[in-house]
Order: structure tokens, then sequence, then C-alpha cells
């Protein structure tokens, strides 16, 4: 009896060691596939994060053509996928004008929206185009005053590298004329003075200052005529 207690025992012993090791290996198998997991997804995170990195760099000053007579030269800052700056255009001859400029880049495709004071209206002009070996090449419509004003292509070439060198066109303000002073006619006033001083003799006659002359006996020389001779009335 001993004996058989004693293989049953061992028995006991093996199936119990036995069960701990199939256990142990199910917990490291558990343990491997999480830590694969983790590594696919820290992987995969990295990949995005060098494909953004990767992708179109447009901060440079740009040439654009096709929408004005002359090129329009942009200024680019991006942060990601956001892209903002200024604009000018400086026509020979012509009006200058400056703009803000506001628009998103994704993989290839630029959107720029451009807003311009022209002649005291403001022109809004949405650029839609694709970025390919630094240039970019779409389509615009340009708005004023809630009417469609102008559509067609465009092509933009980089013109320099550093943004910082950048500096707005310099807007000349209209010329105010001063009106000419009014010009006296200095002969017309004068001769109009002279008549005010001039009074012109009166026809009446002052008899008092004859009085020693008119009478009986006096002396009528230089008396006007018809103030003289004797007797009263």
């Amino acid at each position: 009896m001993n004996k058989k207690y004693a293989i049953l025992s061992l028995m006991f012993v093996f199936l119990f060691c036995a069960g701990l090791s199939h256990g142990q290996s199910a917990n490291n198998s558990s343990t491997l596939e999480n830590n694969a997991n983790e590594s696919a997804q820290v992987n995969e995170t990295a990949a995005n994060a060098t494909g953004a990195s990767s992708g179109p760099h447009l901060n440079y000053i740009w040439s654009f053509t096709g929408i004005e007579i002359g090129p329009i030269t942009m200024a680019l800052n991006q942060e990601g996928s956001e892209l903002y700056g200024q604009a000018k255009f400086e026509p020979e001859g012509g009006k200058a004008w400056n703009a803000d400029v506001l628009g998103s880049v994704t993989g290839n495709e630029v959107e720029l929206t451009l807003t311009a004071a022209k002649d005291k209206e403001l022109v809004t002009t949405k650029m839609t185009g694709t970025y390919a070996n630094d240039t970019i090449n779409g389509n615009f419509t340009q708005v004023s005053g809630g009417k469609k004003v102008g559509s067609g292509t465009f092509g933009a070439i980089v013109f320099y590298p550093d943004t910082s060198s950048y500096t707005p066109a310099i807007i000349e303000e209209p010329k105010v004329e001063t009106p000419a002073p009014a010009v006296v006619n200095t002969t017309t006033a004068s001769n109009a003075s002279a008549e005010q001083t001039a009074k012109p003799a009166s026809r009446f006659v002052d008899v008092r200052q004859y009085k020693d002359k008119i009478g009986p006996g006096g002396d009528l020389s230089g008396v006007p005529p018809g103030m003289g001779g004797g007797g009263g009335l």
C-alpha cells in the first residue's frame, strides 16, 4: 500500500509541474504577441511622421504668371499643412498693389486665396493647383463685389529661397492739386477807389461865402452870375 501511495504522489507532482510549465508558456506567448503589436504601432506612427515631413516644402518666394498682365510675387510661409503670406504686383507704368495670402497643402494639392485692394476695390483670387518639381500649376477664379471678374490657368515657379528678403510694393498716394489763388484786378479796384474819392461838384452854391460882396455897394467881382444886383425881396 505504501508503494502505491508513493507512485500516486509522484504522479500528482509531475502533473502539477507540467501544468505550471504550460501556463508559463502561454503567458510568454501572450507577452510576445503584445510586444509585437506595440512595435507595429510605433513603426506605423514613425512611417506617418516620415511621410508628413517628406511632403512639399513651399516656404519660398514664388513668381506667379497667368493671373495678371505681369508676374505676381508671392512670399509663402508654411506651418505643417497651413500656408500664409503676402503678395505684390508691380507693373511697369501701372498701379501696384499688395495682398494677403492664405492657403493649405495636402499631399501635392495646393490651395491659395489671395485678397488684394485694386483701385479701392477688394479682389479675391482663389487658386487650386498641383505641386511638382518646385512648380505649381492649376486654375484660378477671381471675384469682386460679389461678381465673378476673371478665371483661367496659372503657373508658379520658385523665385527665391529666403522669404525674409520679401518687401511689399510701394503704393503711391494720389496727388491732391491745390487750387490757384484768385487773381485780383488791381486796376479796376484802383479806379473804383478813385471814383469814390472824387466827389462831383455840386450845382448849388453856398451864398454864405459871398455875404460880404452881395448887397448895395458891394464888390461883385468873383460872384457867380445871377447872385449880384441890388434890392431885396
